[in-house]
């Protein structure tokens, strides 16, 4: 079971980079993670993403501001309290989000014309079980 589900991470990794730009790739999994939450929140400070992806506010300042300086995401210094700061994607980030989603919606189309209608509940049902797993 090791090699066969390290051979699909492999796979899976790959496929998705090789779908995006070359600046898009060399991104990691983190900084997606980043985008990903400041792309699900309206307008967040840096505490607020911190908060939702369960890190410290250091960390998430810094994981930000170096997207920021990737060009992939902007911050703007509240007018009511400079000690915060708001953060959102730039047109970058945004087509970063659209290319992402579009890959794993291609991904998803291509398991799903592998696997018989029983065989993706169960897939579904198993992900979803160690998705679940990994969140304890």
């Amino acid at each position: 079971m090791e090699k066969i589900l390290l051979e699909f991470i492999a796979t899976l990794d790959h496929s998705l980079k090789k779908q995006q730009s070359e600046e898009f790739a060399q991104l990691t999994l983190s900084q997606f993670q980043y985008i990903d939450a400041i792309a699900a929140l309206a307008n967040p400070t840096v505490g607020e993403v911190a908060a939702r992806l369960g890190f410290a506010k250091a960390s998430a300042t810094t994981a930000i501001n170096k997207l920021a300086a990737l060009g992939f995401v902007s911050k703007t210094q509240s007018e009511t309290d400079k000690r915060v700061f708001h953060v959102g994607l730039t047109e970058a980030g945004g087509q970063l989000v659209q290319a992402r989603s579009k890959t794993i919606r291609a991904y998803v189309d291509f398991v799903a014309s592998a696997l018989t209608e029983d065989e993706i509940r169960q897939f579904d049902a198993i992900l979803g079980k160690l998705v679940a797993r990994f969140k304890l």
